[in-house]
């Protein structure tokens, strides 16, 4: 009789342990189960912040490259710019030498006609000045 109350509560023991565990085992599944749903909104997330931060990368290398061609395009501009300044200010020179050359002949030009008319009064007057020496 002792033993089978041994047995007994040996079974009592293996029941409660039993039960223990299978709670154990229900508490870890359902934690499992719980844990496998936050990895799930986990991996979603992370899917879709890797799909923002791809999306994000081409729209940066769009721009990117529209900002190179655009940055490559004015800097063409401006050597062109540059050289048509250049050329500019080496006409601008040149008309200046020009220019001033034109002065110069125009003014050489008005003392030889002002040389020139001197010139004349002078004749002139020498003329009248014989004449009056041949009449006195």
């Amino acid at each position: 009789q002792v033993s089978q109350n041994e047995l007994d509560w040996f079974h009592q023991d293996s029941e409660a342990q039993m039960k223990k565990w299978q709670q154990e085992k229900k508490e870890n599944r359902e934690s499992l189960k719980a844990l496998r749903g936050t990895a799930k909104k986990h991996s979603d997330t992370n899917e879709r912040y890797s799909k923002v931060v791809d999306d994000k990368e081409k729209q940066y290398n769009v721009c990117l490259n529209t900002f190179l061609e655009t940055s490559n395009k004015f800097a063409n501009e401006k050597g062109k710019l540059e050289e048509l300044i250049k050329k500019s200010q080496d006409d601008s020179q040149e008309c200046e030498k020009r220019a001033v050359k034109a002065e110069v002949s125009v003014l050489q030009t008005w003392k030889e006609t002002e040389v020139w008319k001197l010139q004349s009064t002078i004749a002139k007057a020498e003329g009248k000045l014989r004449m009056l020496r041949g009449a006195s």
